[in-house]
C-alpha cells in the first residue's frame, strides 16, 4: 500500500510539474511593420495604433500558432528599410517584387499566376478619372489619361512604367491623388480599389468628384513577409503561413471580421 501511495504521489507530483511547464513555455515574439498610411480596410492607424482586417488576422494566427506578434507602424519606404536591415521580423502585406524576394521570404507559390493560397488577401486595383470624362478604361494601360496618380512607394506605380505608362507617383497617399485629379480634372489615378470606393461617398470634398472604371486595373496578392536577416526559422515561418492560409479559410470567421468594417468610415 505504501508503495502505491509513494507512486501515486510520484504521478501526481509529475502532471504537476508538467503543467507548470506548459503553462510557463513562453511564446515566440514576432515583430512585423505595418504601413502606417490609410489602407483601409487593411492597415492604417486607429488612435496611433495599428488597425485594420490584417492586424485582425494576424491576432487570430497568434492565437493559434501560440505566437506573440508586435506591430510596429510606420511609413511603407521605413517598413521596407527596417525589414531589409533585419530590424523587425517582417511585413504585414507586402506584395511581390523580384528586388523584394532578395532580401525578403515570401510563400512559395508567391510568384504563380494563380492567385496564392497562402496570400493575406487578394486586393483590387482600379482606375479613378475625373467626374464628367468620357474615356472608358477597357484594360489597355496604353490608353490610360495622363499623368496617372499613384501613391508613392506603391509597387503598381513601377508595374505600370514597366509598360512605358506616365506615372506620377508622388502622393502620400490615395487621397491625396484623387485630390489632385479633382482640382486639376486631368489624367486618372491608380488606386486601391476599397478605398477609391469608400471615398467615393463618404469622403466631404471628394464625393461625387469622380468616377471609379468598371474595369479593374489589376488584383494583387498581398503577403506576410520575412527578413532574410530575421532570427524566424524556416518552420516557424511555414507554420505561420499555414496559420494564415487557415484563417483565410475560415469563411464564417472572414465574414466576422470583414461586418467590422463594413459601412465604417474608419
Amino acid at each position: 500500500m505504501k508503495s502505491y501511495r509513494q507512486c501515486l504521489l510520484f504521478f501526481v507530483a509529475l502532471l504537476s510539474m508538467l503543467s507548470s511547464s506548459i503553462q510557463a513555455a513562453p511564446r515566440e515574439t514576432v515583430t512585423l511593420c505595418s504601413d502606417k498610411a490609410y489602407w483601409f480596410p487593411f492597415t492604417y492607424l486607429r488612435d496611433y495604433r495599428a488597425a485594420g482586417l490584417f492586424i485582425d488576422m494576424i491576432k487570430e494566427v497568434g492565437l493559434r500558432t501560440h505566437t506573440r506578434f508586435v506591430i510596429r507602424p510606420a511609413n511603407w519606404t521605413r517598413c521596407l528599410r527596417l525589414a531589409r536591415q533585419g530590424k523587425v521580423d517582417g511585413i504585414l502585406g507586402a506584395s511581390y517584387k523580384e528586388e523584394r524576394a532578395q532580401w525578403m521570404y515570401y510563400p512559395d507559390d508567391a510568384t504563380s499566376s494563380k492567385p496564392s493560397s497562402f496570400s493575406m488577401s487578394l486586393v483590387d486595383y482600379v482606375i479613378a478619372t475625373p467626374l464628367g470624362s468620357q474615356y472608358r478604361f477597357k484594360g489597355d494601360t496604353s490608353t490610360l489619361p495622363a499623368p496617372v496618380r499613384v501613391p508613392k512607394s506603391y509597387s503598381i506605380a513601377s508595374d505600370l512604367e514597366k509598360k512605358g505608362v506616365d506615372v506620377k507617383a508622388s502622393f502620400a497617399s490615395d487621397r491625396a491623388a484623387l485630390l489632385s485629379l479633382v482640382k486639376q480634372k486631368n489624367g486618372s489615378a491608380a488606386l486601391l480599389g476599397s478605398i477609391a470606393n469608400q471615398l467615393a461617398v463618404s469622403d466631404g470634398f471628394l464625393k461625387g468628384q469622380y468616377q471609379i472604371q468598371s474595369v479593374k486595373l489589376k488584383a494583387k496578392d498581398y503577403f506576410l513577409t520575412f527578413s532574410h536577416k530575421s532570427a524566424v526559422s524556416e518552420d516557424k515561418r511555414d507554420e505561420l503561413w499555414g496559420a494564415l492560409k487557415s484563417v483565410r479559410s475560415d469563411d464564417v470567421l472572414m465574414s466576422h471580421l470583414y461586418e467590422n468594417y463594413a459601412d465604417s468610415d474608419s
